[in-house]
């Protein structure tokens, strides 16, 4: 099991007493009405909008900047009868927004035809012989969906071919903005528009919207959010606000029979009975991506815009198989980089660069995905081509600025660019073991290995007694769940296991009772290697198990924690995250107020033990004996003091396999252990505990 730590979400702007209030004035449990504060849902109002998305709290959508510019050109060109091509991206969100704007031209008489690029040949964005294309098919007007904002030099070839550009993207600002006709970006720098997280089919939408109120209409836009619903989750952005709105109707929508035929057909061939925003991002997205990776973008507009049933269902067929054929390449692909990452002990690097000949572009980001979340490091995967040159695609790690890294060792690339969390090069083949040996270096600058334990987030401390069917009804009210509005998960504990075992035809997962529920862990058997004695905490969401039509609730578990004061490595591993971190980046220690009463330390206690290790046997003695002999010591407590004791210069110890070993120092001056580093960490951390509470 890859090593984590435990981190509450933050609080987004709760007032003191929100929850209690918002329970009363709603009848949510407390548990459910704590949940919604911390998200920042602490008023009624805000609560049951958040709860019951409606089409009625869309934002004005000539809100967006330059709307009713382009808007007053996309009306002329109706009126004149002119030529509109439509420039997408080639992934699930621009292609989604090239059939939303094609459906709607068409629905409104708008001549129109699209153009998206070959990701293979092209790469992304709008290129010059793109644009040479299109003028050749007599385009008046170019429209951009998901791409553009960073066009600047297309901008100018495309008026210098004689063509007005609009552009509507959703990516981030670079400077100046291309020289267009309009550029509709809510991230654009003097955008007033309240939300700015819409992906690029999200925008799309918001022009449908405004050209539907720019010409009279009062058209039915249900079968445009439900597109957009697609595209919404597959592209990752926060499923908040205009996002949540756009995925819960398009999901209402699906359930109830798709209205769009292409949606429909991939709901048929995923073999769907309920749609969900987990089936769009992990079922139907990867069909529509996979066309876009392996060069054939094209069949997915084609899809949305299809008007037999017949044909739609074709090309469903057509992309399920390519996406079981980019699976088995990806497949391929991720066996040979786990050998060569074994065979080379790459895990126990910082930075693990696997590299091979003949790996297709399209799929690395997918498997370098897949290695970060294996041994959750920074993972990089490169695929060379038969010109000696590789394509690298990199995934880091929470706190790892991998754009940064690449950046320290840039003169080594053909060309790079990316963000903090995700980024993509060129570079000669014999240049890789300058790469490799280049990012590991800056990452021991940034201390990376400390960088190296999986966060994982919970919303708050679930008791036993709020656990009931009621609840993860209500529970049920946050989907859909994704970026920006993760899935409800709780802690709970210390709890003792009852009946203990592992499961599973390999015994890989894990399986308890915590009276009267059952708890399940996937993948989590391993735990009971160590015994099922002790106690642990674990992170879980309360769900309905059904079994031979029977409906109970059961916890399933995120992460299970052996107890710091049960189990010796725990207990190291704590100490060392509150040592090794700065003062003001002090590590959650997820303790009650009673188990953080255990682990306080003050002078009479250190000098207590430090008598008792001035006694100690010159060969040690067992850490358990000492934890078992004196009441007043458990194993995290003895380690912290252990640890204040030697920072003040009084002792020098060893602890290996269990056995403790101790050297006493004659102080030759008055040592203020208050002042020792990790002592200050102790009161800083004492501080934190007695302060109030969080509602949640």
């Amino acid at each position: 099991m890859i090593e984590t730590i435990w981190k509450k979400r933050k609080n987004k702007g709760e007032t003191p007493g929100a929850a209690a209030l918002l329970a009363e004035a709603t009848g949510l449990s407390p548990a459910m009405a704590a949940l919604l504060a911390r998200r920042g849902y602490d008023t009624p109002e805000k609560a049951m909008a958040f709860l019951e998305p409606d089409v009625l709290d869309f934002h004005d959508p000539f809100g967006l900047p330059d709307m009713q510019r382009a808007m007053d050109r996309l009306v002329a060109a109706r009126d004149k009868g002119e030529l509109v091509c439509v420039h997408g991206d080639y992934d699930a969100d621009g292609t989604t927004g090239v059939a939303i704007l094609m459906k709607y031209f068409k629905q409104v008489g708008i001549k129109a035809f699209y153009e998206i690029p070959n990701r293979l040949e092209e790469g992304y964005g709008l290129n010059n012989a793109a644009l040479d294309r299109i003028a050749e098919k007599k385009a008046d007007l170019v429209l951009t969906v998901d791409n553009g904002i960073a066009a600047h030099d297309q901008a100018k070839h495309c008026a210098g071919l004689g063509m007005d550009l609009i552009i509507s993207d959703h990516h981030e600002c670079q400077g100046e903005l291309p020289e267009a006709l309009a550029v509709i970006d809510a991230k654009r720098p003097d955008s007033a528009y309240p939300f700015s997280e819409l992906c690029g089919a999200g925008v799309a939408l918001k022009i449908v919207q405004a050209l539907d109120m720019a010409l009279g209409l009062d058209s039915d836009l249900e079968e445009y959010i439900e597109c957009a619903a697609v595209a919404t989750v597959a592209d990752i952005v926060p499923l908040v606000d205009e996002n949540r709105i756009i995925t819960f109707y398009g999901l209402e929508s699906m359930n109830s029979g798709a209205l769009n035929r292409g949606v429909r057909a991939l709901i048929e061939v995923s073999e769907l009975t309920e749609v969900s925003a987990g089936s769009l991002g992990f079922v139907i997205g990867p069909k529509i991506n996979a066309a876009g990776r392996l060069g054939e973008a094209d069949r997915v507009v084609e899809l949305y815009l299809s008007e037999d049933d017949g044909k739609a269902q074709n090309i469903a067929a057509y992309l399920r198989n390519e996406n079981k054929e980019r699976q088995q390449i990806e497949q391929d692909i991720l066996e040979l980089a786990r050998k060569q990452a074994e065979d080379q002990g790459l895990d126990k690097k910082g930075v693990m660069v696997v590299a091979g000949e003949g790996w297709h572009p399209g799929v690395i980001g997918i498997v370098a995905s897949r290695l970060q979340e294996i041994w959750y490091r920074p993972a990089i995967v490169i695929g060379i081509d038969d010109k000696g040159v590789g394509k690298g695609s990199c995934r880091s790690v929470e706190g790892f600025n991998i754009f940064d890294a690449l950046s320290s060792c840039g003169e080594l690339f053909l060309n790079f660019g990316g963000h903090a969390q995700a980024a993509g090069f060129s570079i000669e083949a014999d240049k890789i073991p300058a790469l490799d040996a280049a990012l590991n270096a800056y990452g021991d600058t940034v201390d990376l290995k400390h960088l190296l334990v999986k966060p994982m987030y919970y919303d708050g401390v679930l008791e036993r007694a709020e656990i009931s069917e009621t609840l993860v009804e209500e529970l049920s009210q946050m989907e859909p769940c994704g970026v920006g509005n993760p899935g409800p998960v709780f802690m709970m504990g210390p709890l003792t296991m009852e009946n203990a075992k592992k499961m599973g035809s390999d015994k890989r997962h894990l399986m308890f009772s915590v009276s009267p529920y059952r708890c399940v862990g996937f993948g989590m058997g391993e735990i009971l290697d160590g015994g099922d004695g002790g106690q642990f905490s674990i992170l879980c969401k309360p769900e309905i198990n059904c079994f031979r039509d029977k409906k109970s609730v059961q916890l399933l578990i995120k992460d299970i924690k052996r107890s710091p004061f049960s189990d010796n490595m725990e207990a190291w591993k704590l100490v060392e995250r509150i040592r090794r971190a700065p003062l003001e980046a002090l590590p959650e220690l997820t303790l009650s107020s009673e188990e953080f009463s255990k682990i306080t330390l003050d002078r009479n206690i250190l000098a207590d033990l430090y008598k008792r290790l001035v006694r100690l046997p010159a060969a040690g003695i067992q850490f358990d004996v000492i934890v078992r002999k004196f009441e007043v010591y458990n194993r995290l407590r003895l380690l912290l003091a252990l640890n204040v004791l030697a920072e003040a210069g009084l002792i020098v110890f060893k602890l290996r396999r269990g056995l403790l070993t101790c050297q006493c120092l004659e102080a030759k001056e008055k040592r203020d252990i208050e002042k020792t580093p990790l002592m200050v960490k102790l009161r800083a951390l004492e501080k934190a505990q007695a302060a109030p509470a969080d509602e949640g």
